[in-house]
């Protein structure tokens, strides 16, 4: 993980994640989101009733971001975190 868009989620800059591949995930999962085939992001999914995903930082300093579906593509699902110390 790079930044520290999620550290009110517990996930901090350095930490590494195990994503289990997926290209759906539920509302309120962490995933990775692959937008507009560049940037790979991880954060909150929200799917929206008008058809948009907006994806949500766990960082009160950060806003959430909405994208028109097609412009997103989950790539996985959090399922864990490791640490070094």
């Amino acid at each position: 993980v790079k930044g520290e868009s999620m550290i009110d989620a517990g996930i901090m800059d350095g930490d590494l994640v195990v994503i289990e591949k997926r290209d759906t995930a539920r509302n309120g999962e962490i995933v990775v989101a692959l937008i507009n085939n560049e940037e790979a992001t991880l954060k909150r999914l929200q799917n929206n009733n008008d058809g948009s995903v907006t994806l949500l930082p766990e960082n009160s300093a950060m806003k959430p971001m909405s994208y028109p579906a097609e412009q997103v593509q989950i790539q996985g699902v959090l399922v864990s975190l490791l640490r070094r110390y």
